[in-house]
């Protein structure tokens, strides 16, 4: 049975919805107050908190069926967010400039998003990145030292990784841009009221970003 499905939670009963970016972080508090904290994976994992109110065949037509589909906390599936959708200053139109991806000698890229600064990648801390699993296809758009490919590009929505043949020396510096959804579950159960024989109100859906769908 597949833990994903490659769809979307309907963009138009997340309004109201909120959203928040989190790191995990182990933090130790010795007898004297001092803290050492140790950074378990430098990236950033979203979680989102939806409420809604809506017409009740449609509220099943769309949200529950999604829910039944994924088995509630089983399957994962696509959300995208209203404020964080491309790889261009978060809504922007993707460029092929946008983000410098990882050398490879095989012609294959992992799509990804930089957040925290802009420019050339550093290392360290101050410099996260969002590994895009599940980019929109028609939008991607890559170049090779800083030319468009205009062909030879092979995009993957499904795992977010792109092939360009044939494929670039490991000197090269390929950058490429994207729209993108974020692989989510449902983190909750659906609790619906009844506001009316026709409305139902749906005070809390939680979801949560899967880093590797």
């Amino acid at each position: 049975m597949s833990s994903f499905l490659e769809e979307r939670l309907p963009l138009d009963v997340r309004l109201g919805a909120s959203w928040a970016d989190d790191y995990e972080v182990l933090i130790t508090t010795t007898a004297g107050g001092a803290e050492y904290r140790k950074l378990v994976h430098p990236f950033p994992v979203r979680s989102f908190h939806v409420s809604f109110t809506g017409d009740q065949a449609d509220l099943w037509a769309r949200v529950m069926a999604l829910y039944h589909r994924a088995y509630g906390k089983f399957a994962g599936f696509r959300v995208r967010c209203r404020d964080d959708f491309s790889t261009n200053g978060l809504t922007g139109t993707p460029t092929p400039l946008d983000e410098t991806l990882a050398n490879s000698a095989t012609g294959i890229y992992q799509l990804r998003n930089f957040y925290g600064t802009n420019g050339t990648a550093l290392a360290g801390v101050g410099y996260p990145a969002r590994t895009i699993y599940k980019p929109v296809a028609s939008t991607v758009v890559a170049a090779k030292n800083g030319v468009t490919i205009s062909s030879g590009l092979t995009v993957d929505p499904t795992t977010g990784l792109i092939t360009i043949a044939p494929a670039p020396l490991f000197t090269d510096t390929i950058t490429a841009g994207c729209q993108f959804d974020i692989p989510c579950r449902f983190n909750s159960a659906i609790e619906m009221t009844a506001l009316s024989p026709s409305v139902r109100d749906c005070g809390s859906i939680d979801l949560i970003e899967l880093l590797q769908p």
